[in-house]
């Protein structure tokens, strides 16, 4: 067998050093220096937290806690900065993370009013916006249509923006709110929308008269100033969760296997609902 001669070895260790460093070299690369910019202004404008020590210019952005990017062109694709107690309002550093497709700031104690960068208008790859459990107030902007947006327990008011009748929405929460007004502009039959949440704001509208739309497993609309009678369309639906108490519905509940599977609690409170599983109509 023939040793492997003294150069020999230099050559591949060198061989490694050349690879490594090669390496080294494309996951910097692979962080784009103006989203690496943005995403430092970001820190700063959330107030340096010691939970983001980790995001800093020594490191490659698409390892940092929170980040993701697109293994190609190392842009940004997700932001994620989920319940770390920060209080600030959301920082205007996000518009310049041009290929973000998700935005996630859970659960902290954001204030200020959501700003319009934070929709498809101006992050055109946008599909998912988290901002729940936070403090923003105002009013939803209109340019918030991304396909996945929930909102939940904020101190937001108002109507909702005309531009949500059109929006391709799949999953809207809005629960915990001060909304209020007509939200039937998020229905329809043709719709993709396959989850709404609106319990506890204010919304008034006749539900009788929306059409459910096809893909919809998840409706809960309690505690709101809903009117008008369930559509007949909701029995033969497989839902996987639905509330309608505590508004102003009227009428016979449509019998169908899965508005029974929910129980009474889940059509309380109501102005004259009846029949199963609540008291029979009276004829």
């Amino acid at each position: 067998m023939e040793l492997t001669r003294p150069r020999d070895s230099v050559a591949m260790l060198l061989a490694v050093l050349v690879v490594s460093a090669a390496v080294v070299r494309s996951d910097g690369a692979l962080c784009d220096k103006s989203d690496k910019a943005a995403l430092l202004a970001v820190k700063s404008a959330l107030g340096n937290p010691p939970a983001l020590s980790g995001w800093n210019s020594t490191v490659a952005c698409c390892s940092w806690e929170g980040i993701s990017c697109n293994a190609t062109t190392g842009r940004v694709t997700e932001l994620t900065v989920f319940a770390l107690n920060i209080s600030a309002p959301v920082p205007d550093a996000i518009a310049n993370l041009t290929a973000l497709q998700t935005v996630n700031f859970a659960y902290n104690r954001l204030y200020g009013s959501i700003p319009a960068f934070l929709g498809p208008h101006a992050l055109p790859d946008l599909t998912f916006l988290r901002l729940d459990g936070n403090r923003v107030t105002g009013t939803i902007p209109p340019t918030a249509t991304v396909f996945a947006l929930s909102l939940v327990g904020n101190r937001l008011t108002g109507p909702l923006p005309a531009t949500f009748g059109s929006a391709n929405f799949g999953d809207v929460d809005l629960t915990d709110n001060q909304l209020t007004g007509d939200a039937s502009m998020l229905f329809g039959a043709k719709k993709q929308l396959n989850a709404l949440h609106l319990s506890r704001n204010r919304f008034k509208f006749d539900l009788g008269r929306v059409e459910l739309p096809e893909a919809m497993d998840i409706l809960e609309i309690d505690h709101n100033l809903v009117y008008g009678s369930i559509p007949a369309a909701a029995a033969a639906r497989k839902w996987l969760a639905f509330d309608v108490s505590y508004n102003q519905l009227c009428g016979p509940i449509p019998q169908g296997r899965y508005t029974h599977r929910f129980g009474a609690k889940h059509f309380a409170g109501n102005k004259c609902l009846c029949d199963r599983p609540l008291p029979p109509c009276k004829s």
